[in-house]
């Protein structure tokens, strides 16, 4: 690329993006009408997806009425007093996210009443042809899910990029001048990572209590107290369970991993601004942020080919085997997209930084380092938690004695798999160091996320699949349908789990290199532990991380009691309980609803005021140690709870898949107090897993993009510099 203006350079991989991502939103479209074209089997089907579609809008809608205030005004605050188009770039990054999500829910509902029914057509093939038939069929609206939110994410990207550039020299303010001014693409990126992230917050907290609460209520009174199936018909709490899969399951899991995905970029960029911009070196300033471009390109360029050949398999005998299909096409494309641009950006114009210690290829082996985490933390979290693992076969031998044994066991696997997890992000995040210092670091964060498209295709083939089953039950289909379903959806809980540990362990290395961009930009050279104001704030991250699981607990827990309260309440009645008189379903979606929506402020609140409060008092190297205080006690117990939660839904599915010996459903009187032991320490995990771990890496971010962006604000204005 020599003799090519630098800027030029930003500017075509920018263009570049656009025309992709044009190209990605044709193929999502034609793969809508696709997955419309599907029949919906008989009208009890077709009117229960239309109930649960219904509830899914009206619910969104309901968040979106109370997050709208809250986001003017906080796009206000950014406009007076960081930058003035801080704002609208928040805003974008809230629009792109909300696209994603609502895009994500419409065709996981349009997926799931056709996922049962092309089950149904084939109930007379070969069980295997029958489920490869139905997963084909999952595929293909779940794949939309995934690359949407990708190529959102990007689109924005580009679209802030081309309209501010990278050069650093011009300083901004915001509306209100301060004497604290701010580099306008630091701003501006950091705006929109954050309005990514406000959105994935609201959507996890409310989403989570509202299905949790209809889950745990649910299989307490449905199951337990009156031992039905699962969806039975006559269960008042099972509509709003089938509603929270798609506004938890669907859209919170689409914006959790698109606000990974999207601090990942950011966060090299400003990096590379930090290290390179801020010194004067233009040239090495404009390759080092392209670079990321590159990679994140190519990533969701091999996602779209994986997913591609994954729903156009026709003979696959296990789900999970089909859909590893596209995790391998993706991941392989993502490393030759990285190695190709490496050469391009580094070597060949002979512009090597001083950090890169292994030459030009240096940043194509910290991408690496990068894809082996996420790879290598998806397979612990299989071998924890998969319906077939060791584990999950000891968990329902737990079970027999009872649900005090049961949970023990789950939580106690649950903590011995953070080791495994932890050692994979540290050591990869130390390679990438040593190989390219902080840069590396950044670019190994982007590296494990940079085909995120396949991780959320592979996560929202779960909830759709659940919802097929629950369709397939609650409209009276044959047995065989239900069997088909839910070998879907025991995978489907393991690809969770995989989804959750690319989140979590992506937000580690993400926040790594928040740490350092944000010490960098706020003029510290590092975070010393014998300092006492790093002390405090690492004891301050801690304490933040403990509190913040234990309100979200108890906000769940809460609803659950309500809920589990009029389930009860319900079922007393004979009639109720016999069948012949139709439960009051809508009183368990408004229960549901309500406690969801009046929790979901005070999260937010609290990432974002507690790095304010912390930034203006203490100053920045205590921030800097509260940054390093929550990912050190956030990274092992959102792991700790992903995995303990999976694993106990895997071991309560094994019984009602008939694969414990001498416990199968037709022996009544051993079978149902061991599937009862199971299903409480299910409902253990359902609070651990969808609603305490999979906002733990939102929270940890959050405060990090704030901290990165208003690093010059808090160096000049802490309150102890002035009572000192």
């Amino acid at each position: 690329m020599k003799g090519v203006d630098n800027t030029v350079i930003l500017n075509i991989v920018s263009y570049s993006i656009i025309g992709i991502v044009a190209v990605v939103l044709v193929y999502i479209f034609f793969q809508y009408r696709g997955v419309r074209g599907l029949s919906e089997g008989n009208s009890a089907m077709s009117k229960l997806a239309d109930r649960i579609r219904g509830g899914s809008k009206v619910f969104t809608s309901s968040i979106y009425k109370r997050i709208i205030p809250v986001s003017v005004l906080i796009a206000l605050i950014l406009s007076l007093f960081v930058e003035k188009f801080a704002g609208l770039a928040f805003l974008g990054g809230m629009a792109f996210t909300t696209i994603s999500v609502i895009v994500g829910m419409s065709v996981a509902t349009y997926t799931n009443v056709r996922a049962a029914a092309t089950a149904l057509r084939n109930i007379n093939e070969d069980e295997d042809v029958a489920c490869a038939r139905t997963v084909n069929t999952t595929i293909k609206g779940s794949q939309i899910c995934g690359l949407i939110v990708h190529a959102s994410s990007l689109l924005g990207l580009a679209l802030v990029i081309l309209l501010t550039g990278v050069n650093p020299e011009a300083t901004g303010q915001g509306i209100i001048a301060t004497q604290a001014t701010s580099i306008p693409i630091l701003a501006r990126l950091t705006a929109y990572s954050l309005g990514w992230s406000v959105i994935a917050m609201f959507c996890r907290v409310p989403g989570g209590i509202f299905t949790k609460a209809a889950d745990m209520g649910a299989d307490l009174i449905g199951k337990v107290f009156m031992h039905f199936e699962e969806d039975d018909p006559r269960n008042p709490a099972v509509l709003a369970d089938l509603v929270g899969d798609n506004v938890n399951d669907v859209d919170g899991n689409q914006a959790d991993l698109g606000e990974s995905f999207t601090a990942t970029p950011v966060t090299a960029i400003v990096t590379a601004v930090n290290m390179y911009g801020l010194i004067g070196n233009p040239e090495m300033l404009t390759f080092t942020a392209t670079y990321p471009l590159i990679l994140a390109l190519g990533g969701l360029i091999s996602s779209l080919i994986g997913l591609f050949c994954a729903s156009h398999i026709k003979r696959s005998k296990n789900p999970g085997a089909q859909i590893n299909v596209s995790m391998y096409i993706a991941a392989i494309g993502s490393l030759a997209a990285s190695l190709i641009a490496a050469y391009f950006m580094f070597g060949a114009n002979n512009m090597i930084p001083t950090e890169f210690k292994l030459g030009w290829i240096s940043p194509f082996l910290s991408a690496t380092c990068g894809i082996i985490s996420g790879v290598g933390i998806g397979f612990v979290a299989q071998h924890f938690t998969d319906l077939n693992s060791k584990w999950c076969i000891r968990a329902a031998e737990k079970a027999k004695q009872g649900s005090a044994l049961y949970v023990s066991f789950a939580n106690a696997v649950g903590w011995i798999s953070c080791f495994f997890e932890i050692v994979i992000v540290a050591v990869c995040s130390w390679g990438a160091w040593q190989i390219a210092g902080p840069y590396g670091q950044a670019i190994m964060a982007l590296g494990m996320l940079s085909f995120v498209a396949q991780p959320i295709s592979a996560d929202a083939f779960g909830p759709i699949s659940d919802n097929a089953g629950g369709i397939a039950e609650s409209c009276s289909l044959p047995e065989k349908v239900r069997v088909i379903t839910d070998k879907n959806d025991a995978y489907g809980n393991s690809s969770a789990a995989v989804g959750k540990g690319f989140a979590i362990g992506s937000a580690a290395a993400v926040i790594l290199s928040q740490i350092s961009a944000f010490m960098m930009a706020a003029g510290e050279e590092s975070l010393n532990l014998l300092d006492g104001n790093v002390m405090l704030g690492l004891l301050l991250g801690g304490g933040l991380i403990a509190t913040f699981c234990g309100i979200l607990a108890k906000y769940t827990l809460d609803a659950a009691d309500e809920m589990a309260a009029e389930c009860r309440k319900q079922l007393l009645d004979p009639e109720v309980a016999s069948g012949q008189k139709e439960p009051n379903s809508k009183e368990c979606i408004r229960i549901a609803t309500e406690n969801a929506l009046k929790k979901m402020i005070v999260p937010v609140l609290i990432a974002i005021g507690a790095t304010l409060v912390i930034g203006f008092i203490f100053g920045p190297k205590t921030l800097g140690g509260t940054l390093a205080g929550t990912m050190a006690v956030g990274l092992p117990l959102a792991i700790y709870f992903s995995n303990a939660g999976g694993l106990a839904d895997n071991g309560k599915k094994r019984y009602e898949a008939n694969l414990v010996p001498g416990f199968e459903k037709w022996v009544k009187e051993k079978y149902l107090p061991a599937h009862d032991a199971a299903t409480i320490g299910d409902t253990m995990g359902d609070w651990m897993k969808d609603v305490v771990a999979t906002a733990i890496d939102i929270f940890m971010k959050i405060m990090g993009t704030i901290g990165i962006m208003l690093a010059t604000q808090f160096a000049t204005y802490y309150l102890i510099q002035f009572i000192r």
